[in-house]
């Protein structure tokens, strides 16, 4: 089973340096937090100059977990949606590229800004202050692709320990608690739906890997065939519950894979505000699929970061 490994490279510049010796213990009344970015740098450019190159970190993300996996420090995709992920990793290149240029252009007038907001630590932030060779040097986004072949005798020796469907399970689950450790009142629609449908599009693209993937996605269309069909009725505020109980199911990479197992959720019917509760006899679900109970939110999982 031979797939495609993208392995990105994104340098980028902090923006901070490191804290003389001299100026902590510096008595000639500067105000030394004007400048402290942590414990143990000073900010010299300005933060919002910067901001662009970490979104686009943050961008090459979800472009490669959208329909992708981790995998031994890249990012595993199946051969099919190569060309998509390619064109999207591309357009992020073009904007890092933009911001590089305007940063270059536009350091003089960061600089300066920057002493204006602590004049007094002029001196300090223009000896700092980084070129523009430094930038052009130190700036820079780019990646390769290598093919993998999943059935290579010692990918299937390193894999036996971690399994690629435990792995993806457990960035599924990453997304569902990331979702419900957000608020979420005041929000249209269904809270949750558009984070169903994401771990369902990526289900979708990685089912080659794992059969239980296939029907993790048929378990997701069920309930997402039935959220679409309540919104705007009185039914909406039912299936919100139920929506909400699934991604707290999900929160365990366990779970997801028994759901996919089961190819089903075990959901109570939402009751009808005008029908009422469903009869003892009417259809439920069925024993092999599995139960997912509504609770809590979760505790968030930290992101990837390169």
């Amino acid at each position: 089973m031979k797939t495609i490994v993208f392995l990105p490279e994104m340098k980028a510049i902090s923006g901070t340096r490191s804290i003389d010796r001299n100026l902590v213990e510096a008595r000639d009344g500067r105000d030394l937090d004007k400048v402290l970015a942590s414990a143990g740098t000073i900010q010299i450019m300005p933060k919002d100059a910067l901001k662009p190159f970490g979104q686009a970190r943050k961008a090459v993300d979800r472009v490669l977990l959208r329909k992708g996996t981790r995998f031994f420090g890249g990012f595993m995709v199946a051969d099919a949606v190569v060309p998509e992920v390619q064109a999207e990793l591309e357009k992020i290149s073009l904007d890092f590229e933009a911001a590089k240029a305007r940063l270059i252009a536009d350091l003089p007038g960061l600089i300066a800004l920057r002493v204006s907001e602590a004049p007094e630590w002029g001196d300090v932030i223009r000896a700092n202050a980084p070129s523009t060779l430094d930038l052009a040097e130190n700036i820079s986004f780019g990646w390769v692709k290598a093919p993998i072949d999943l059935a290579d005798p010692e990918i299937v020796e390193t894999l036996k320990g971690d399994p690629l469907a435990i792995k993806i399970a457990r960035e599924m689950a990453q997304m569902a608690s990331t979702h419900l450790s957000k608020p979420q009142t005041g929000k249209k629609g269904i809270a949750g739906l558009s984070v169903l449908q994401a771990i369902r599009v990526k289900a979708q693209a990685l089912s080659f890997i794992d059969s239980r993937l296939k029907g993790l996605v048929a378990a997701l269309d069920a309930v997402i065939c039935d959220a679409n069909a309540a919104k705007g009725t009185p039914m909406q505020s039912a299936s919100a519950l139920v929506v909400g109980g699934v991604l707290q199911g999900m929160t365990k990479a366990s779970a997801i894979l028994a759901v996919g197992e089961a190819g089903a959720f075990d959901l109570p019917s939402p009751v009808d505000p005008i029908l009422g509760t469903p009869d003892a006899d009417d259809d439920v679900a069925t024993d092999a699929s599995v139960a997912i109970p509504v609770a809590t939110p979760a505790v968030p999982v930290s992101s990837w970061a390169f």
